[in-house]
C-alpha cells in the first residue's frame, strides 16, 4: 500500500476544493488519515457518476467507526449519495472547510452565507446582513481533524459545506 506523500496530499486537497471527483488519489492508499478530504472527494465522484462504489462504503464505515467530530455528518452526506439513507436537509453553502476551522482556531471571523467567504468581525458591511458569526474554539492538532471540527459546527448551523466555483 502506498502512503500519502506531499504530492498525494497536494492532489487530494484539490481535488477536495474543487470538487472534481479525482478519486483515482485514493487507489492503494489508506484512508484513515485522511477521511475527511477521502469523503468529500467521493461524494464529488458519486455526484459526477465516477466513484468507486465499494471506495465510498468502505469510506464511510470507517468515518463512522473512527466517530470525530465531523465524521458522522460527513458519513450520512455519502450513504445519501450512496442511496442508503435519506440526505440531511442542510443548505449546501460554498465554504473552504479549512478557512471555518483556522476562523474557529483565531477567533472574531464571520461567514459570509451567500458566497462562503470567512472575514474578520471588522470587515463585516454595515447591514451585518447574511453572516454567521464563526465561533470561536480550540482545535484538535492535524488537518483531517480540523475539517471534521468545521464540518460538525456548520452542520449544526444548518449547512453542508460544497466546493467553491469561480
Amino acid at each position: 500500500m502506498t502512503e500519502w506523500d506531499e504530492e498525494a496530499l497536494a492532489r487530494l486537497r484539490a481535488a477536495a476544493h474543487t470538487g472534481n471527483g479525482d478519486a483515482e488519489v485514493l487507489r492503494g492508499r489508506p484512508l484513515e488519515p485522511v477521511l475527511q478530504y477521502a469523503g468529500d472527494v467521493l461524494l464529488a465522484a458519486l455526484d459526477q457518476g465516477r466513484a468507486d462504489v465499494a471506495l465510498a462504503r468502505e469510506c464511510g464505515d470507517a468515518l463512522r467507526e473512527r466517530d470525530l467530530p465531523g465524521d458522522a455528518e460527513l458519513a450520512a452526506e455519502l450513504a445519501a449519495a450512496l442511496g442508503t439513507r435519506p440526505a440531511e436537509p442542510l443548505v449546501p453553502l460554498p465554504v473552504d472547510l479549512g478557512a471555518v476551522a483556522a476562523a474557529m482556531d483565531d477567533g472574531d471571523h464571520v461567514l459570509d452565507l451567500a458566497r462562503g467567504d470567512v472575514l474578520p468581525s471588522d470587515d463585516v458591511p454595515e447591514d451585518g446582513n447574511g453572516w454567521l458569526p464563526v465561533p470561536p474554539g480550540v482545535l484538535p492538532q492535524g488537518e483531517d481533524a480540523r475539517r471534521g471540527v468545521a464540518r460538525r459546527w456548520l452542520a449544526e448551523e444548518g449547512y453542508r459545506a460544497v466546493p467553491r466555483r469561480l
